[in-house]
């Protein structure tokens, strides 16, 4: 089984994801899913400790469509200037 990835690690791929995906959105579940590289194992906690921090940065922002789902995507058009890790 893998470790699970640094918080950091997590920060750098949802922003990576979110660089070349600029119009994403998703649930903590669904970024788990598809946003990570699928040889990882991260758990929700996490991906939600990640998410954290970059709505505190002002990198994502979380919002609760009509089913009262939380839904992460992009803050604004800053990320555009963003340097994605590779």
């Amino acid at each position: 089984m893998h470790p699970q990835p640094r918080l950091t690690e997590v920060v750098d791929a949802i922003l990576r994801y979110l660089h070349r995906h600029p119009d994403a959105a998703d649930t903590v579940d669904g970024i788990c899913e598809w946003w990570l590289p699928p040889q990882w194992r991260v758990d929700s906690q996490r991906v939600e400790a990640a998410l954290t921090r970059m709505e505190a940065q002002g990198l994502v922002r979380r919002r609760e469509n009509a089913d009262r789902h939380v839904l992460f995507s992009r803050a604004n058009d800053d990320l555009d200037d963003f340097s994605a890790p590779q």
